[in-house]
Formats: structure tokens, C-alpha cells, sequence
């Protein structure tokens, strides 16, 4: 059973209705067909539009998970592909190149594509609080519909005609059970069967399983997003006491803004200073002609004075093993990451498992 007021059935079988059903798919499963092959059943309407969420949104969402297995935007748009038998059917691509999770953005842009058409937003019930926020916020409600699927129908029925927000737009809501045999069917038991070794072949379409079953939990290495607390020792701020070009230094920081200075005497104050002081003094230092484009050389010659000259060092670097080591940080997307929009080209992170991965194989060698 389902309710809208909105509309008489005859009416609705008159207007072209679109149903929009968002998520990581991560990977896409047959929990995710169902829904929308009831919605799409249960409405009479003409199309059906999955839309993946960004890459940069799916990796802040995982990146505490151990391992975080993050499938490739392209990759679960394939998936998807894969998984629209029906030909009602489809993928959209409107937030992959986007930063934040955009629902309203994103309905706006699949409204001007079809601007003839009612659109129908899939929640399940757990999201209530989400859709009032969205409406009224940003008159969510007003603009579109939505398909609430729930496993107590005329309870949720009440709850929406009792709500201060949603009461006044009921019009607007449908109220669907879910679909048998959905219940265990997610994801995260996709992924966490890939990574103890067990078949998801039961939980996926067949097109999608194809695309899947490949992957071992060698595909998905840990990670380490922040240079702080228990892995301090890869901030280049961490104080130890190493040699490099004939002075010791405190910090690598300190010797790297050093390596501006073409005097010997002005980077001697570079090795006795703090690592604040000598971060203030590079600001103000003009690095010597061509220093940028051996910039890259230079830090891999100072961080391998810094572990090579302290083997405690060395060894808690070889400790993180096959784990992604990502400088996490806002304010440089050169040397590290932006976590948020997942931009940056990450040197730092990238010379750390250099020397991580020469020493572990040079120790195998010998």
C-alpha cells in the first residue's frame, strides 16, 4: 500500500514521472534495483535515474574505514550501467565532478533536463530529518516529490501528518513498503565479504558481480590521511636531530627552508632556529634561481637524512607497511591533500613510501 494525495490515479498515470534514486554505490547492489524497480512499478513512471555521488564525497565518507575500499567514479558508473536491465532505466553523471552531497542542486539539474516532468526523490524512512531540513531550507517539498520506503507504512503515515514541517505536504510524499528480501542486503556486507575472502555473487546483479569479483582486499591498501598523533614522526614539523649538507638540524622543515639559501652562513640560523621560526623566515626568503625545480630532490635528500640517520624512525616508517600515506591538509595541495575536496598532488605522502618501499626492498634482498 502506498499513499499520495496529491494526485488520483488516473491522474498519475498522466503525468510523466521520473524516479531519482542517489548513493556511493559502492558497489551497487540488488537492494538498490529493487527499490527503484518497485518505485518505478508502483508509479507508473517512465524512467528511472540512479546518481552516484563524487568521488571526493565517497572518500571523506569512507575514509574511516579500514580499509576504506573505494571503488573508482567510472567504475561504479559501469556497475550501474551493468545493473539497468530494465530499460526504464539509467545513470546520470550530474554529481560526479562535484565536491559536496547536493540533493536539491542536484534535482534542480535533472528538473531543466526534463522540465515537463514530476520527479520522485527515493529516502527511506530513517531520513526524515534530512527531508525536513531540506524543506525547509531549501523548500524541498515544494519543488518535488518523494518516495519514502518503510517497513511500517501506516505508522510512518502518522508520523508525517503529525509532523509540524512535513504535514503540509503530504501531497507530495508516497509511501512505499520495502521490498522483500532487502533487509540483509547492503554494501558494506559486500565489502566486508571481498575482504574475508567470501562471494558477494548472491547480493549483486549479474553484470555487476562481473565487474567485482576480481577484486581482493589487496586492491585496497589502508590509509593514513594525517601526519599527527601516533604518525607525528612523518610531519615534517617533528622534532629529531639529523646531518644534512654538512649542518644538523632539529626539523625537516627547517632544513628545507634552509635549502632556499645558497650562503652557507644564512642557513646555519635555518638549523639552530624553531621549526616556526624557520617556517617565518622562508616565507620571506627568495629561493635561489631553478630552487623550484629541484625542490622535489631536495626534500627526498632531507627525508632520507631524517629516517636513514634515525633508525626509530626508519623503522616506524617501514612499520605502516603497504598503507597509502596522504599528508592531509588544507593549506597545501603541493606537498599534500585537501581532504575535503580530495585534490592535491600529495609529494610529501609520495616520497615517504618511496623511501618506505626501497628500504623494505632492499632489506628482502638482503
Amino acid at each position: 500500500m502506498y499513499f499520495c494525495v496529491k494526485f488520483t490515479q488516473d491522474m498519475i498515470d498522466k503525468i510523466r514521472k521520473i524516479v531519482v534514486l542517489g548513493g556511493s554505490f559502492n558497489p551497487p547492489t540488488w537492494a538498490h534495483y529493487r527499490l527503484m524497480e518497485k518505485a518505478l512499478n508502483v508509479l507508473g513512471a517512465e524512467g528511472g535515474i540512479f546518481v552516484p555521488v563524487s568521488d571526493a564525497y565517497l572518500k571523506r565518507k569512507m575514509r574511516h574505514s579500514h580499509p576504506p575500499v573505494v571503488l573508482s567514479p567510472e567504475l561504479r558508473i559501469k556497475m550501474l550501467q551493468a545493473m539497468c536491465t530494465d530499460e526504464r532505466m539509467s545513470v546520470s553523471e550530474i554529481e560526479i565532478g562535484t565536491i559536496a552531497a547536493r540533493t536539491v542542486d542536484t534535482m534542480q539539474g535533472l528538473q531543466k533536463m526534463y522540465p515537463d516532468a514530476e520527479l520522485y526523490f527515493v529516502m527511506g524512512a530513517d531520513k526524515l530529518d534530512l527531508l525536513i531540513h531540506l524543506t525547509e531550507n531549501r523548500n524541498f517539498l515544494k519543488m518535488f516529490n518523494v518516495v519514502l520506503y518503510s517497513r511500517d507504512g501506516e505508522g510512518l503515515e502518522t508520523i508525517l501528518r503529525n509532523s509540524e514541517v512535513l504535514s503540509h505536504f503530504l501531497e507530495h510524499i508516497v509511501v512505499l513498503p520495502q521490498p522483500d528480501g532487502i533487509e540483509t542486503i547492503s554494501s558494506s556486507l559486500v565489502r566486508n565479504r571481498m575482504l574475508s575472502g567470501k562471494t558477494s555473487q548472491d547480493l549483486l546483479c549479474p553484470g555487476v558481480w562481473e565487474l567485482f569479483k576480481g577484486f581482493i582486499p589487496a586492491d585496497f591498501p589502508d590509509m593514513i590521511t594525517k601526519f599527527k598523533g601516533e604518525f607525528d614522526y612523518l610531519n615534517n614539523r617533528f622534532s629529531c636531530r639529523f646531518s644534512w649538507q654538512g649542518l644538523e638540524h632539529r626539523t625537516a622543515e627547517a632544513a628545507f627552508q634552509s635549502s632556499k639559501c645558497e650562503d652557507e652562513a644564512e642557513r646555519k640560523v635555518y638549523a639552530t632556529s624553531s621549526v616556526n621560526k624557520a617556517i617565518l623566515l622562508g616565507k620571506d626568503q627568495k629561493p635561489y634561481p631553478g630552487w623550484e625545480d629541484v625542490r622535489l630532490n631536495i626534500m627526498e635528500s632531507i627525508l632520507k637524512a631524517k629516517f636513514g640517520q634515525n633508525p626509530k624512525l626508519m623503522k616506524r616508517l617501514k612499520d605502516t607497511g603497504n598503507r597509502i600515506l596522504i599528508n592531509g591538509t588544507k593549506q597545501d595541495t603541493f606537498w599534500g591533500v585537501d581532504l575535503y575536496s580530495w585534490q592535491g598532488e600529495n609529494h610529501l605522502g609520495e616520497i615517504l613510501m618511496s623511501i618506505r618501499d626501497k628500504e623494505i626492498e632492499n632489506e628482502i634482498q638482503y
